[in-house]
C-alpha cells in the first residue's frame, strides 16, 4: 500500500510559506505523495496563481509526486446555481489545471442531496456522473466518487448503487470510512464487502459523535476502526493508496505524525 496524504491534512498553516513546512513533516513520517485539495487558502482549481506556483516549486525540490486532485466537484444539488458550473466548467477546469502536472486522477462528490430533490433525481445524477467520466475518460483521467454525508453518495449502499448505475471503467470508488461512519454511525464492514470491487483509492481518518457531532480524531482513539480498516485491506492484498486526513479539531501541527505513527505500527 502506498501511504499519502492530502495539502490541508499535515499542518493547519496556509500561509506563503506553508509547502516547505508541509513536505517537510510529511517526509518525515515517509509520505511523499499527495492528493492536491486547498492550495495555500483555497480550493483547487480557484488558486492563487502565486501560491499554484510555490507549490509546483517546492513539490519539486522536496521530490513530492502529486497524483490527484480533488475540487469539491458537484458538491452542490441538483437545482443549485453552482450545478451548471460545476457541470460544464469545474470538472474542465479541473482537469485542465492538472495536466499541467501530469495529474490524471479527479475526485468527485455524489452531489448534494436537496428538499426539491424528486423520482428522477437519482437518474439525473446518474447522468451527471456518466457524463463526467466519460469526458475525463476521453482525456486520460479516471474519476473516483468520494463518499460524503448529506450527498446521493452518503452511506454504503447508496454509493454501491451509483456505482453500479454509472458503471464506466474509468469510474471508481474512493473508500472514505471517515465519511460513511458519520453518515450512519455503522461498522465498514458489511459495505466494505460490497464496495471493495469497486475500490481506487482510500481515505484514512478516525472520529466518534459527541454530542450530536462527528469529532476528528488521533488514529486509534475514534470509532471508525481503522486497525479493522487496514487488517480488512491486507486480507484482500489491496496494493493501492492511503490517503492520511489526520487533522482533528482543532488541527494541531502534532495530529499528522501522531497518527502516522499509530498507522505505521498498523502496517
Amino acid at each position: 500500500m502506498i501511504l499519502a496524504t492530502v495539502t490541508d491534512e499535515v499542518l493547519p498553516d496556509r500561509s506563503e510559506a506553508c509547502f516547505p513546512h508541509i513536505f517537510e513533516t510529511a517526509l518525515k513520517q515517509g509520505v511523499s505523495t499527495f492528493e492536491i485539495r486547498m492550495v495555500e487558502a483555497k480550493r483547487y482549481p480557484i488558486v492563487e496563481a502565486d501560491a499554484w506556483t510555490r507549490m509546483r516549486k517546492f513539490g519539486d525540490e522536496y521530490g513530492i509526486t502529486f497524483t490527484t486532485v480533488s475540487p469539491g466537484l458537484f458538491k452542490t444539488g441538483l437545482s443549485h446555481d453552482l450545478m451548471p458550473i460545476h457541470r460544464n466548467q469545474l470538472a474542465s477546469m479541473s482537469m485542465d489545471l492538472a495536466e499541467t502536472i501530469d495529474i490524471d486522477v479527479l475526485v468527485t462528490f455524489g452531489v448534494m442531496r436537496e428538499a426539491t430533490d424528486g423520482p428522477d433525481s437519482f437518474a439525473k445524477v446518474v447522468e451527471i456522473l456518466h457524463e463526467t467520466a466519460e469526458s475525463a475518460a476521453a482525456r486520460g483521467f479516471t474519476v473516483q466518487l468520494e463518499n460524503f454525508p448529506g450527498s446521493w453518495a452518503d452511506t454504503a449502499d447508496n454509493c454501491l448503487a451509483l456505482l453500479k448505475a454509472v458503471d464506466h471503467p474509468a469510474f471508481g470508488y474512493c473508500w472514505d470510512v471517515g465519511n460513511l461512519y458519520d453518515a450512519d454511525q455503522e461498522h465498514f464492514m458489511e459495505g466494505y464487502q460490497k464496495l471493495k470491487p469497486f475500490i481506487r483509492n482510500v481515505h484514512l481518518k478516525d472520529g466518534q459523535y459527541i454530542g450530536n457531532h462527528m469529532v476528528w480524531q488521533h488514529f486509534g482513539k475514534g470509532k471508525t476502526d481503522i486497525k479493522g480498516q487496514i487488517a480488512a485491506l491486507k486480507a484482500d492484498n489491496y496494493k493501492g493508496t492511503l490517503t492520511v486526513e489526520a487533522k482533528c479539531e482543532p488541527q494541531m501541527d502534532e495530529d499528522f505524525p501522531t497518527s502516522l505513527e499509530y498507522l505505521r505500527a498498523l502496517l
